[in-house]
């Protein structure tokens, strides 16, 4: 595909889609959706970096012939190009269903009745105007290890019913790997330098998990009054078959280096040329399909107290 001109997240976010779709924990989905079922016939989802709506579709075609029959999804996302990109998607997805998405953001899907909400925000400024909303279910997906996690469940908590479910799957755990090895030495420099930075771009008061987000969320649940369900690995593993990369896998690499490249730019501990070297050969393999790229998450669920 040659070396992106330009660089975009909601292109991101749509070229991530297989990657997240291999990478889920099907056991916690599993009992994520049988939790939505049981607390059916009428449910309220709020999604939280809602992104591209990849996550509210999953969920939709999951619960359209269960005994659900109304459902309301909220997506937050503070990106307003995200938020345009869920609704046409949206949009898109239900007239594949021969639905019609209405001027109200309704439609029916299967026996279920839809009604969809977006909402441009911040987390915290949403949570704030929600303070007494009564949801069933939070879910942030790939979210919380760009924030401070404590700070934020205790935002989110008080959106959530008593035996409300959270869903939190794709959270980092502190693993970076690209195979095959350049250099040992760089390769481990750079993955450690890069995961100090998702810490230190959280607050000056350090009170993120950054790289280590998905372990810490088992304890900061439990912390805001939540009883774990399910947890279990969800790690991206990218890699090409004989005739390449899956869809738009290629962007995506792409664009992961993209992020390590604009965190460690000019950093003190990183030789600029080697750094840059690095980089080049990098995604000199993805255009050969001989880059392996792993890492290492989690998906939680726990049910609020």
């Amino acid at each position: 595909m040659g070396i992106p001109s330009e660089f975009t997240y909601p292109k991101y976010l749509r070229a991530k889609r297989t990657v997240d779709e291999h990478a889920l924990n099907h056991r916690v989905w599993t009992r994520f959706v049988q939790s939505l079922i049981h607390r059916g016939p009428s449910v309220r989802l709020v999604e939280v970096g809602a992104g591209v709506g990849t996550t509210a579709i999953r969920t939709l075609k999951a619960v359209g012939d269960s005994s659900i029959e109304q459902i309301s999804y909220t997506l937050v996302d503070i990106n307003p190009d995200n938020l345009e990109a869920a609704r046409s998607r949206l949009r898109n997805w239900s007239r594949e269903q021969d639905a019609q998405l209405k001027e109200d953001n309704a439609f029916h899907y299967a026996d279920l009745e839809v009604s969809l909400r977006f909402v441009q925000a911040d987390l915290f400024d949403f949570a704030a105007m929600e303070s007494e909303a009564g949801y069933d279910t939070v879910i942030a997906q790939a979210l919380l290890d760009l924030l401070p996690v404590a700070r934020a469940l205790e935002a989110l908590r008080p959106l959530l019913q008593k035996g409300g479910v959270w869903y939190l799957p794709i959270h980092f755990d502190g693993v970076t790997a690209f195979e095959p090895v350049l250099d040992a030495e760089l390769d481990a420099k750079i993955a450690r330098l890069y995961h100090e930075s998702m810490t230190e771009n959280i607050d000056e008061e350090g009170e993120g998990d950054g790289a280590h987000t998905g372990r810490r969320l088992l304890p900061r649940l439990r912390d805001a009054g939540a009883s774990l369900v399910e947890a279990g690995s969800s790690d991206w593993v990218v890699f090409a078959r004989n005739d390449g990369y899956r869809g738009q896998e290629a962007y995506f690499l792409h664009h992961i280096l993209h992020f390590i490249e604009q965190e460690l730019s000019d950093h003190p501990d990183l030789d600029a040329d080697a750094f840059a070297r690095w980089v080049q050969q990098r995604r000199r393999q993805i255009e050969t399909h001989e880059l392996v790229y792993v890492a290492h998450q989690l998906d939680v669920l726990a049910v609020q107290e």
